[in-house]
């Protein structure tokens, strides 16, 4: 890992929204979290507002991350519609929701998604469930633009680096930061 180049890092000249998605007790909350206070150490503004109603553990969270030049320069803390510049997608279901596609603007969004779909709770009841893994993908694509999307495994590539899921999280981060999207 230490040959890894460093990225071009975009400008942070107004302020730059990240909608992160997952699912509760995965590490969404973290992640925001981590991505407010490296802001607050740069002495740049930051603002996180996480989602999770009664999603503790197993339900949809989104975790709305702003950043800017100085603290007085976020004037909202949740991201509109069509205001996302960076999805972090940790959960493809989540990712792919309503809530989640309406932040998203073709030509504005990049978008970074684990390819992994997590078992839901209608499994329980169907064992034969399927998922529509197609839609999904496919909802993403048009509403970012088919070039700003990259689909990963990274709960596969999280495991196999770390020995456990639990990094998928924050693989994501490293991911999207890798790849110049976060400022």
């Amino acid at each position: 890992m230490a040959a890894l180049p460093q990225p071009a890092i975009p400008a942070l000249d107004k302020p730059y929204g990240i909608l992160i998605t997952g699912v509760g007790g995965t590490g969404v909350v973290t992640i925001g979290a981590l991505l407010g206070m490296a802001a607050h150490l740069e002495g740049k503004g930051g603002s996180v507002l996480d989602m999770a109603g009664l999603a503790q553990k197993g339900g949809s969270v989104y975790s709305h991350v702003r950043l800017a030049p100085a603290p007085d320069d976020i004037h909202a803390v949740r991201i509109a519609a069509g205001e996302a510049r960076l999805v972090i997608g940790c959960d493809m279901i989540v990712a792919a929701s309503d809530e989640a596609i309406a932040k998203m603007q073709s030509g504005f969004t990049r978008a970074v998604i684990n390819s992994d779909v997590a078992t839901t709770g209608g499994f329980t009841k169907d064992p034969d469930l399927q998922l529509p893994y197609a839609g999904m993908k496919d909802a993403i694509r048009e509403a970012c633009g088919g070039e700003s999307v990259d689909f990963v495994d990274a709960s596969g590539l999280a495991t196999a680096l770390m020995g456990d899921s639990i990094a998928t999280n924050l693989f994501m981060l490293g991911y999207a930061y890798q790849k110049g999207l976060v400022p």
